[in-house]
């Protein structure tokens, strides 16, 4: 311990974040389904490799988490970055093929490797600079990046298009590596070992993250409740967006700038996140967005128009918003030693949702239009999330007078 308080671990902000900013630089995202389609894959077919892939990533979730509170966080990051780059190589073959099928496979699942264990490593060397303090500030400023570099690349990844739509995805692969190794060079922070539990093998690790997050309210309940605030926006603001768009008669090159808008408010609703809790509790900026959200979705839903369509800004601001937050949240309540074990089990639930939910939402989409299929999202958040609200609330109070 007398070693560590003479190390800092400053410099591993700034590499996440730059290493985070190339992974995060998708162009890929605009032109993927035009992509697809013009390999031959209908979106039938589109359909079922969501479902197939997304189910993969979520029981690839935990263990990976495991993987990075085991043999550290940056050696999971690294790893996950080379996968995605090997990803979006295969993807260039002939559709359908099995070296195709494999890299789309490996298009979503190797971020599970990074999820829960980006975020454990900001936690971790925060704390191990004593600066835990600034794990809310951190944690926005991460996400406004990651939202920031997407959002460039929306608009960067439509012109390269234009010029060679297999580019986009080259690009990313030759990013994808440089971010490993920037990943690389970083120093792995100490994961404290707390209540007495000593350095833990996978297994035995698994097992207590697992436990930890089932038997405390607290983290189980807002565990569930950042999973819900996530998946469900996010069908509405990245996929059903689209057609709800061009069934209202908003002008595809105008929609572009509707996807811009989007990032943009992403990123300073993230960046600027920490500073809400300057004026109010944890548990009352969260009641207020969720209910903005319903009130966004349903408007959007019930009163289909252009002008409906800048509601979006309001969806796609509530999960940035609360999502720093609630991060910063949990990694106060859980230990280092089980950190991004558990932080994935937020996006095992994230994953699953999706797996279930964007498929269904689809549908619903085909069959009754866009406007009734963001209803029926907004229906399903309502039911979730408000039981979630309100059973975290109480176990919030509750910790609160221990």
């Amino acid at each position: 311990m007398a070693y560590a308080a003479f190390v800092t671990y400053r410099g591993n902000i700034w590499r996440l974040f730059t290493a985070e900013g190339l992974w995060s630089f998708t162009l890929w995202v605009p032109i993927w389904v035009v992509f697809l389609q013009g390999k031959g894959v209908t979106l039938t077919q589109i359909g079922v490799l969501e479902g197939v892939a997304w189910l993969i990533t979520a029981f690839l979730e935990v263990p990976t988490g495991a993987v990075a509170d085991r043999w550290g966080r940056r050696a999971s990051i690294a790893m996950g970055q080379t996968l995605y780059a090997l990803a979006m190589f295969l993807i260039l073959t002939k559709a359908l093929s099995p070296a195709f099928l494999l890299g789309y496979l490996l298009w979503n699942s190797s971020m599970a490797f990074a999820s829960g264990a980006d975020s454990a490593l900001l936690y971790d060397t925060l704390k191990a600079d004593g600066r835990e303090d600034q794990a809310a500030k951190q944690a926005g400023r991460y996400a406004a990046i990651q939202q920031g570099s997407q959002g460039l690349a929306a608009i960067a990844g439509a012109a390269i298009a234009t010029v060679d739509i297999t580019l986009c995805f080259v690009i990313c692969g030759v990013a994808s590596l440089v971010s490993a190794g920037l990943v690389l060079t970083m120093k792995e922070p100490p994961h404290v070992e707390e209540d007495g539990l000593g350095r833990l093998g996978y297994w035995k690790n698994l097992q207590v993250a697992v436990r930890i997050a089932a038997k405390r309210p607290v983290v189980r309940t807002l565990l569930l409740l950042y999973a819900t605030v996530l998946t469900l926006p996010l069908v509405v603001y990245y996929v059903l967006l689209q057609p709800y768009a061009i069934g209202v008669g908003l002008p595809i090159a105008t929609l572009g700038v509707v996807v811009a808008g989007v990032q943009l408010t992403s990123v300073v609703a993230s960046w600027l996140a920490h500073r809400a809790t300057r004026y109010l509790a944890l548990t009352s900026i969260a009641t207020i967005a969720v209910g903005v959200l319903v009130v966004a979705q349903t408007l959007m839903g019930a009163v289909p128009s252009i002008p409906s369509i800048g509601l979006v800004l309001l969806v796609a601001m509530v999960p940035a918003l609360l999502g720093p937050l609630f991060l910063a949240r949990l990694n106060d309540l859980i230990p280092s030693a089980q950190r991004a074990t558990i932080l994935s089990l937020g996006a095992l639930m994230f994953e699953l949702g999706l797996a279930i939910s964007m498929p269904l939402l689809l549908i619903a989409a085909d069959r009754l239009g866009p406007p009734q299929a963001i209803l029926i999202s907004t229906a399903i958040f309502g039911v979730a999330a408000v039981p979630l609200l309100m059973l975290w609330r109480g176990a919030e109070r509750r910790v609160a007078t221990i």
